[in-house]
């Protein structure tokens, strides 16, 4: 995760989030992709029509990273507990992103 954070320029939570410059393209209503720097590959995240809008209009988005695992289908209290750990634990990268 460390070299993920390091290809997306991720800053750590005691400081002000860096801009991390456009990184963000829509491929589907309800799916982006997210480009790291020097590859051509990106990640496909899945995401909910109301998020897909607010990319189309141009909203900044809050990028976390967590260093720890996090299970793919943990429940939103799960979570905010992980948010809650990993933050207090300094294992917490950020940035802000916005559509290409």
């Amino acid at each position: 995760m460390r070299a993920v954070a390091e290809a997306l320029h991720l800053g750590p939570a005691t400081t002000p989030p860096p801009d991390i410059g456009p990184r963000l393209h829509q491929i589907a209503p309800t799916e982006v992709a997210l480009r790291f720097d020097g590859t051509p590959y990106g990640k496909r995240i899945p995401t909910g029509r109301p998020w897909t809008l607010l990319l189309g209009q141009g909203t900044p988005v809050a990028l976390v990273l967590g260093l720890d695992p996090l299970s793919r289908s943990a429940a939103p209290a799960e979570i905010d507990s992980y948010l809650d750990r990993a933050k207090l634990r300094q294992r917490l990268l950020f940035g802000h992103t916005r559509t290409e």
